[in-house]
């Protein structure tokens, strides 16, 4: 076949496409492997696509994500050994009906990484997936309309979020849907609409202000306003960003609260949010781009069935740029596995069973197990799904792809049950070492041991070997029963034999993983000092030792010196919970006869709490090292807001509803009298 045969063939062929895809208001997958000005060329000069991943023709895979959220019609998108999923998943969510996406193959399969040899094989086992390459042409499958069903679209959306400020108090909303349905934009159109009736007082708070981004964007358009920023005053209505921290910290009055992308939000600061707050409603994406809310949104319902039983639930359904069955949204998801249950959705309460730990097999997959076996993949995602909201498709891609990723699994009767995702780290030369604690070279996959070196200033950190636990997940009905442990005590056993200096992780920290790591033999070394973004946490990274490490006990014991005072001073926001769990890594020693004679005479009254701040903190380390996992008693907490975390008297007793500082001073006086038994 001619050139000018094969470019008329083309042109026809887009056409159909684009005019059956138009017909149906949905988007078309083509795979092609003919150079990209060939491809360019067979599109009319008004629809000239946008090309993806070669930044000299058009955008680059970073450009590409920063498209999220805008509009655009066809692309091609370069498929080759940079090939970034995450990146593709974004801008194909920005492709309107009618449009083709077109991938490019830009190297023959098998020079192509392994993920990317497993993209182009589920794609070709696709049949709503067109095809035009050298030797072979194939027309999708006809695709057969969804039976009649109610589909719940944006306007049901904004109504709901209307009834939340205008109906009951103490009725939160909880809107779920999947990525390109238009729940931040309702969420703003509903904000617009709330203060054209009358003056309100809005607070919208999000991980980051960048995820408040589109919800302001639809209020501002909404109101025919073109301000900058995320602070709005519109005849009298007073609507603002607050981060979620200095929410709960500051805790300002307001008539409707909106939480959006909660997914990235620990559960205890939504917890304190819909206690403070009477009208509340929450927004998370199930599945997105950057990862998957589904397993978040099983414990949110179950906090909001504890906590607020009278929450309503709405999925948003219809989606905004295509029409329902769009088979663009149903092959993404099956090629990058946004579709998998996680297993605590496939297996109900009374279907838990305790599990004897020798019933489980514990064993490493390799990468070419996983390439070669498409459901112990999914098995293996789901469950990295469900206990990682950011387990993204390019995630799924270093599975497959990266050496120096370790992969260990538990299973019972074939059924995966837990997972361990190991990243080999350090090794490094001297020289390269040094430039690294001198903050000269910052290096790719070495996010620990870099971290690690640089803030104790150890060169001799990055010479040695060291695995971090990327991920750890066990499936819900098997939590509690010791998996994660028993993953770990292989893991460290495996390290062992290969002569690994240590273990190490670095997680945001809650209460119960602090926990869960200290009793796992972890040792504290650092404490972030700002709030992760995709957790919401500050992020703490601990060690295990493999060998004797020179530089652990002085870690351990620079990071004792360090904490208290970042309690004191960078800290202060931190959550008392897991103020209460972490003081458990500070120093146990006896009280001085002085000490301990001061507490007596605070609780005989004689001294205050201000007189006695360094005697009753030192005996709250002692304390809380006897009390149970989670206590629950608001003087403790108490204690600790104001002992540990310095919190002004004023804070403490607004944030506990005492009425001044008196009773806050007597609640402290009690506690420590029932809980004191040094005589």
């Amino acid at each position: 076949m001619g050139a000018s045969t094969t470019s008329s063939t083309l042109q026809q062929f887009f056409a159909d496409l684009i005019h059956s895809a138009t017909l149906r208001a949905h988007r078309q997958l083509v795979c092609i492997d003919y150079p990209l000005d060939f491809i360019v060329a067979a599109f009319d000069e008004a629809a000239t696509p946008l090309v993806i991943g070669h930044a000299d023709e058009g955008l680059s895979w970073r450009q590409a994500r920063q498209k999220l959220g805008q509009e655009c019609g066809h692309i091609v998108v370069e498929v080759g050994a940079d090939f970034n999923a995450e990146a593709f998943c974004a801008i194909a969510g920005c492709c309107r009906a009618g449009s083709l996406i077109l991938l490019r193959l830009a190297a023959p399969k098998e020079a192509l990484p392994p993920s990317v040899q497993r993209l182009v094989r589920q794609l070709e086992l696709n049949e709503s997936v067109a095809f035009f390459l050298r030797h072979q042409v194939r027309r999708p499958a006809e695709v057969l309309p969804l039976p009649g069903q109610h589909e719940v679209r944006q306007e049901n959306a904004i109504e709901a979020v209307k009834k939340v400020a205008t109906g009951h108090r103490r009725r939160p909303l909880l809107l779920t849907a999947d990525r390109g349905r238009g729940k931040s934009a309702a969420l703003g159109i509903a904000v617009a609409q709330l203060v054209m009736n009358k003056p309100r007082k809005i607070l919208v708070s999000a991980p980051t202000p960048a995820h408040a981004a589109t919800l302001f964007s639809h209020i501002k358009s909404s109101l025919g306003m073109n301000t900058q920023g995320q602070v709005i005053d519109y005849q009298g209505s007073d609507i603002r960003y607050i981060a979620p921290d200095t929410l709960l910290q500051e805790t300002p009055l307001a008539d409707l609260l909106l939480i959006d992308e909660a997914a990235a939000i620990p559960l205890p600061m939504l917890s304190q949010c819909l206690h403070q707050y009477s009208r509340v409603a929450i927004a998370t994406t199930e599945h997105g781009y950057e990862g998957t809310g589904r397993a978040f949104t099983i414990r949110l319902k179950q906090l909001l069935d504890a906590e607020q039983p009278q929450w309503r639930p709405l999925r948003l359904t219809a989606p905004m740029r295509w029409a329902d069955n769009d088979p663009v949204e149903r092959a993404l998801n099956a090629l990058f596995l946004l579709d998998v249950d996680p297993p605590e959705l496939l297996i109900s309460d009374d279907q838990s069973q305790p599990v004897k730990l020798d019933n489980i097999v514990v064993q490493r997959l390799s990468p070419a197990q996983l390439l070669s076996d498409e459901a112990l993949l999914r098995s293996l995602f789901a469950l990295l799904l469900a206990a990682h909201y950011q387990t993204s498709p390019n995630d799924l891609a270093r599975l497959l792809d990266d050496d120096s990723i370790i992969v260990w699994v538990g299973s019972v009767a074939g059924e995966l049950v837990s997972a361990c995702v190991i990243n080999e780290e350090c090794r490094l030369s001297a020289d390269l070492s040094r430039a690294v604690v001198a903050g000269q070279r910052r290096l790719k996959g070495h996010l620990l041991s870099q971290s690690l070196a640089a803030h104790l200033g150890e060169p001799a950190i990055l010479h040695q070997s060291l695995w971090r636990v990327e991920r750890i997940a066990v499936a819900e009905s098997y939590r509690y029963q010791g998996l994660g442990q028993q993953l770990i005590t292989a893991v460290a056993q495996e390290a062992s034999k290969l002569e690994i200096s240590c273990l190490g992780v670095s997680f945001g920290v809650t209460a119960r993983l602090s926990r869960f790591w200290l009793k796992q033999g972890f040792e504290p070394i650092k404490l972030g000092l700002k709030r992760d973004q995709a957790s919401g946490c500050y992020s703490l990274q601990m060690v295990k030792p493999i060998k004797r490490l020179a530089w652990l006990q002085d870690g351990v014991a620079l990071f004792r010196h360090s904490l208290p005072i970042q309690w004191m001073t960078t800290h202060q926001a931190m959550e008392v919970d897991i103020v209460g769990a972490m003081m458990c890594f500070l120093s146990d020693k006896p009280l001085a006869g002085c000490i301990d004679q001061q507490i007596k005479g605070f609780i005989a009254g004689g001294v205050g709490v201000d007189g006695s701040l360094a005697s009753l903190q030192l005996w709250l380390r002692q304390h809380v090292k006897a009390l149970p996992s989670h206590p629950d008693d608001n003087a403790l907490y108490v204690l600790i807001s104001r002992i540990i975390l310095g919190h002004s008297w004023s804070t403490v007793c607004a944030r506990y509803r005492l009425t001044g500082k008196k009773q806050a001073e007597a609640m402290i006086r009690d506690y420590v009298t029932r809980h004191d038994v040094s005589e």
